[in-house]
């Protein structure tokens, strides 16, 4: 499946995110931001804008270990078809967000589950357990996960990517 996405799709501004590995909107933006930023400073540890998403979503400096723990999995029962807006220098120096242009993403995005035979459900990530074994993440209180405290981990695990 994955093969076949990396061929029908138009650039790199595209890619699938395991299942697990979304944790909320502020997760995703967040990570955004940390690509405009290491994009924009030339200090991307990965060659291409889809694997060093990927590998900030994960939160660790090692590109195959970002596969493992936010890219597609054996057994995911679903994946996160995401795009990656453009940025420019007013994205990190002001927090400019992108303008996007949504019928033409929804209507890419339908052609893309077409071409992989696979339904699209428009809807927001919410974390669960899965998320937190997927992205290892340290959350406070193991025995009551709630949303804010996944979040703040995942957000911080986006942060620290770049440290041993």
């Amino acid at each position: 499946m994955v093969a076949s996405f990396l061929d029908w799709r138009e650039n790199e501004r595209w890619l699938l995110l395991g299942g697990p590995a979304a944790v909320s909107e502020k997760q995703l933006w967040t990570a955004w931001l940390g690509l405009a930023s290491r994009h924009a400073n030339a200090n991307m540890r990965a060659n291409a804008l889809d694997v060093e998403f990927i590998r900030l979503i994960a939160g660790t400096h090692q590109i195959r270990i970002g596969f493992e723990r936010a890219g597609l999995a054996k057994g995911d029962e679903h994946a996160w078809l995401i795009h990656l807006p453009e940025f420019s220098d007013e994205t990190i120096s002001e927090m400019h967000w992108p303008e996007l242009d949504r019928v033409a993403l929804d209507q890419e995005a339908d052609r893309l589950m077409r071409v992989l035979d696979a339904g699209l459900l428009p809807h927001a990530p919410i974390p669960n357990e899965r998320t937190v074994k997927r992205l290892e993440l340290q959350v406070e209180d193991s025995e009551s996960m709630d949303y804010d405290s996944i979040e703040r981990s995942a957000l911080a695990h986006i942060a620290l990517a770049d440290f041993n």
